[in-house]
């Protein structure tokens, strides 16, 4: 198999990477060597059942752990000879993170969730609120920014959610099964969102067991045993359809 070169338009390239996981004599292999990447304006689909490797890959790409063997380059950075606060520091300013449970913070209205991102990375409070209004106004939240989350459906408190994401303009953007709570008008607006967000030039990956999201990704990577592959949409129909 040859690796091609990462592309100008490449934020996010694996190569050869894998994950072991040791317990005592036993090596449970979680995911085999993979190479792929992430380009600026597509939504990747990483697609696959529960335990099958893909929220491995995920963690690799959100520089969550460090692969066993093998290179993560996010954005031009090697992140194997990084230390555990560089890679912090690298996440902080380079991912942004959309996970199925939301994750938005409780007594925070919609707003200071949003804006927490920039405050983290020091923004003047001024700044970061201007900022967190033009996304949330991107995803269609603006009469909803001064609830608190549990005043939102779960498919408004995603919106937020990917409104924190996008604020602090990340080069890459990974959302965690992003649907899985939501009921099914939710998911066609959240998937539409995120497909917009991609079209408009964000690098974008969407970790998934639902093979509905096939028809937003502009490609898909099938993860199954560990081992990841590049799929057509069709393809994917056809390994399902036994």
């Amino acid at each position: 198999m040859t690796i091609s070169p990462p592309t100008s338009q490449t934020i996010a390239h694996v190569r050869g990477a894998s994950k072991v996981y040791k317990t005592g004599d036993t090596e449970i292999i979680a995911l085999q060597p993979t190479t792929m990447e992430v380009r600026k304006g597509e939504l990747l689909l990483i697609i696959g059942p529960s335990g099958s490797g893909k929220t491995t890959l995920l963690s690799l790409l959100g520089c969550v752990i460090y692969p066993s063997e093998g290179v993560v380059n996010i954005n031009g950075t090697d992140t194997n000879n990084l230390n555990a606060k560089q890679m912090a520091d690298l996440r902080l300013n380079n991912i942004g993170f959309v996970f199925q449970s939301f994750n938005l913070v409780a007594p925070l209205s919609a707003e200071e969730n949003v804006m927490m991102p920039l405050r983290l990375q020091g923004i003047p409070e001024k700044e970061a609120r201007n900022r967190a209004h033009a996304v949330i106004e991107r995803v269609g939240m603006s009469d909803r920014r001064k609830q608190l989350p549990r005043q939102l459906s779960g498919g408004q408190q995603q919106r937020i959610a990917i409104a924190r994401a996008l604020v602090s303009e990340p080069k890459l953007m990974l959302c965690d099964e992003p649907t899985a709570a939501l009921d099914v008008k939710s998911v066609e607006i959240v998937m539409k969102e995120l497909r917009e967000i991609a079209d408009s030039g964000r690098a974008l990956a969407v970790v998934t067991h639902d093979m509905r999201l096939r028809h937003y990704a502009h490609r898909i990577i099938e993860v199954e045993n560990g081992i990841a592959r590049e799929v057509t949409a069709e393809e994917l129909v056809a390994n399902h359809s036994h």
